[in-house]
């Protein structure tokens, strides 16, 4: 089952603080597990802030959107994440995920927020989920999870808060269907 590009719409019944109403970006996908973002838990620092507070803003003329920086799962806290659209110069360390969606993980392409060189889209997320692996393959079994794939018009243009509702639509599935029982054949 190959799943990275898209993404897991927890049901309803997961309660879990950091995977309730969730919608997961999977970014890598292979034998040594599952690595993805949660695209629908904003923090209460704002992109602009942490510019600031990394002395990024330096220049007068750049500017800095006002969106949340997400809380992108429960591993990895302290580390940040930008998931951005594809751009014409190279960041130190970026991963493909798509031919037109990279992850990047090192601060210059923060420094590039606000230039020419900057991503067309981003989000940036603190921590990530990540699991070991088959781990998320059973949760799928499970029926924790249900499985779409991505688009880059819910990854980049929809508010966090309407990317769980998003992601259901694309199955067809309106949230007042869900029941909060499922059963097995």
């Amino acid at each position: 089952m190959e799943l990275q590009h898209h993404f897991l719409i927890a049901m309803p019944h997961l309660e879990d603080d950091f995977f309730r109403r969730s919608v997961v970006y999977i970014c890598e996908h292979n034998d040594q597990g599952t690595m993805g973002l949660v695209l629908t838990q904003p923090t209460d620092l704002s992109l602009a802030e942490l510019c600031a507070k990394m002395n990024f803003m330096m220049a007068n003329d750049r500017y800095f959107p006002d969106q949340l920086i997400l809380a992108g799962g429960p591993v990895n806290l302290e580390r940040g994440f930008i998931l951005h659209s594809k751009t014409n110069n190279d960041f130190e360390h970026s991963y493909k995920v798509t031919e037109d969606i990279y992850l990047t993980t090192s601060a210059d392409v923060i420094n590039s927020f606000g230039t020419v060189n900057s991503p067309d889209k981003y989000i940036m997320a603190l921590g990530c989920a990540s699991w070991s692996p088959n781990q998320l393959e059973m949760e799928i079994i499970n029926g924790d999870w249900l499985i779409v794939p991505a688009t880059e018009h819910i990854l980049f243009d929809i508010s966090y808060d309407e990317r769980w509702f998003a992601a259901n639509q694309l199955l067809g599935i309106e949230s007042a269907n869900f029941s909060h029982q499922i059963g097995h054949s």
